[in-house]
């Protein structure tokens, strides 16, 4: 893959995640009652990805692992913007 590809595929990682925020936070906002779902659901995904690490022992790459826990995150962030609602769900 050379840079331009590279520059593409995350251009379109970046779109996709924009895309994800806007509609987890339209349906978070839209019916309050899914927020505590969301919550959730971050919370299952921030699990997925430390099992996987686990599982893969010195193999996994660290950086990488970490990397997408901080998109999780990220992403989170976007969604979830008073995390009272994750505490009460």
């Amino acid at each position: 893959m050379n840079e331009a590809d590279a520059a593409v595929v995350k251009a379109e990682v970046v779109a996709l995640q924009a895309v994800l925020i806007a509609v987890f936070r339209r349906m978070a906002n839209d019916r309050p009652e899914l927020a505590s779902s969301f919550c959730r659901a971050f919370e299952e995904a921030e699990a997925i990805l430390t099992g996987v690490a686990i599982k893969m022992g010195l193999e996994a790459s660290q950086e990488t692992i970490v990397g997408a826990l901080k998109i999780i995150e990220e992403i989170r962030a976007g969604v979830i913007h008073d995390e009272r609602i994750c505490a009460n769900g």
